[in-house]
């Protein structure tokens, strides 16, 4: 039993830290942001991709460039809004622990809507959300 105590409280301050990395590392963004972030790390746990992605400093710029750059491909827009440009400079110029964000936030989209790209399902509320979202922010509204 003693055991089993001490396996859960290091797994608590292990999950702790990492939400304290990822904190430290974006002080601006809210708890939610920074739980979703542990928790897509946490479920991809091989993934040194997806642990580099915690570190990120422009987390919130990342996600919102993965959402511009699914308008053409989901919902059919005419342009990205240079969405693809600017994440290919993280590659080349900037950290590269957001490129790795970048990469592994679109695989996991593309995985997810890649029966509704191909036209074998029907876009649902989560799509069009998507879609309502890249809009918005390409600025296409």
């Amino acid at each position: 039993m003693k055991f089993m105590r001490g396996v859960v409280i290091v797994l608590l301050l292990a999950l702790a830290g990492v939400f304290g990395l990822s904190w430290a590392s974006n002080p601006d963004l809210p708890p939610t942001k920074h739980a979703s972030a542990v928790g897509f790390a946490l479920a991809n746990p091989l993934s040194g991709r997806a642990w580099r992605g915690l570190a990120c400093p422009h987390r919130s710029a990342v996600t919102d460039l993965v959402t511009k750059s699914m308008g053409p491909k989901l919902c059919g827009s005419a342009s990205d809004g240079g969405a693809l440009a600017r994440a290919e400079r993280f590659r080349t110029e900037g950290p590269v622990s957001c490129w790795a964000l970048f990469d592994a936030l679109s695989k996991k989209t593309i995985a997810r809507f890649t029966k509704v790209m191909s036209g074998e399902d029907e876009r649902g509320p989560a799509v069009k959300e998507v879609c309502r979202r890249s809009a918005e922010l390409i600025g296409e509204k």
